[in-house]
């Protein structure tokens, strides 16, 4: 697998994960308890920087995306 192909695919699973909670509380009427809130930024974030990381080569941005996600994974494993 290509550089491009597992970048989307992390970007791709964080914008999934961030729509299906907007899907849950504005379609399904669930409100978010304050860490579900929490979890939300590190996937915005590591949205925006695969969408940056697409643009610039090296492995900095890639490893500042997988820092993003694995901030929401912690916030997971304590709520």
């Amino acid at each position: 697998m290509t550089r491009t192909l597992w970048i989307l695919l992390a970007a791709g699973g964080s914008l999934a994960l961030l729509l299906g909670a907007f899907a849950f509380q504005h379609l399904g009427g669930l409100a978010p308890c304050k860490l579900c809130l929490w979890q939300r930024w590190p996937h915005a974030i590591a949205v925006v920087i695969g969408l940056a990381a697409l643009a610039v080569p090296g492995r900095a941005l890639p490893c500042l995306g997988a820092l993003a996600a694995l901030t929401t994974a912690v916030f997971g494993l304590y709520h």
